[in-house]
């Protein structure tokens, strides 16, 4: 069944959350089928494999709790069991940043014993 699909369409890898990558297959029509473009017009599916590329394209996702100012006599001072006061309150959202970029706003959660974020806001573009 899988060789029929892969006979029928092209594979097209698509990432999930987690980083694990799914295979799917997307029709290919045959010629005279009315998805030819006139040179003034662009294919939406011309679009998508053009943009298909970048999605193995590895970011750097950086959630930021708070942050504070000190003095370098302060820093210098820090020890084991130092507790450093954020300028946020404990049950202030965090913010999500790709590339140094604001995406999202959300909530510190525990999974499976780790950190992690419930996002509660994507933030929108300018």
């Amino acid at each position: 069944m899988a060789e029929e699909d892969t006979q029928e369409g092209n594979a097209n890898p698509v990432v999930e959350e987690g980083g694990a990558t799914e295979a799917t297959t997307e029709a290919t029509p045959a010629p005279g089928e009315g998805n030819e473009t006139t040179s003034g017009e662009s294919s939406s599916d011309g679009s998508q494999s053009n943009i298909d590329f970048l999605l193995d394209v590895p970011v750097k996702l950086t959630a930021e709790l708070g942050n504070c100012k000190m003095t370098m006599q302060e820093l210098l001072d820090l020890g084991l069991g130092t507790v450093v006061q954020l300028d946020q309150p404990a049950n202030a959202n965090v913010d999500l940043f790709v590339n140094q970029k604001l995406v999202a706003r959300g909530e510190v959660v525990v999974a499976e014993d780790n950190f992690g974020i419930r996002i509660k806001e994507i933030v929108s573009k300018p």
